[in-house]
């Protein structure tokens, strides 16, 4: 269904191997800046309206944790978070070995014909998940 292929890049393609590492640490060092001037975030109207916390709710408190290595809480607060969190990290440990190594093949998602509505409803229905989770963990 859902693999992970080495391949060329195609001609045009994205370079995900410098992009998305590049974002993850400049996202990290504006979380940094902003953590340390003691800013606060705007109160979320979603939740404001709803009483139920957004699909972001629980992400500051997910950060703080895990700067501070207390992965559990950080993962308790926001599980979707401390995945992509865990995920750009491992993404940047690949990518800086890509570069070391000068690497032409580089590695990708592959999702087979016929698949990708599949591939598609999993991912939405964790995200239901994740969010039936927050609803539970961040009102109680």
């Amino acid at each position: 269904m859902l693999r992970l292929i080495r391949r060329p890049a195609y001609p045009g393609e994205l370079n995900h191997e410098l992009v998305w590492p590049a974002a993850s640490v400049a996202g990290a060092v504006f979380a940094w800046g902003w953590f340390l001037a003691g800013l606060r975030l705007p109160p979320c109207v979603f939740m404001r309206l709803t009483g139920l916390p957004c699909l972001g709710c629980g992400g500051t408190r997910c950060a703080r944790n895990l700067v501070q290595l207390d992965f559990i809480p950080a993962f308790l607060h926001h599980p979707g978070f401390f995945l992509v969190v865990t995920l750009a990290t491992l993404w940047t440990i690949y990518s800086a070995v890509f570069w070391l190594r000068r690497d032409t093949l580089r590695l990708r998602f592959f999702v087979e014909p016929g698949k990708a509505r599949r591939v598609r409803v999993t991912f939405f229905l964790l995200l239901a998940v994740h969010w039936a989770w927050q609803c539970y963990y961040l009102t109680r």
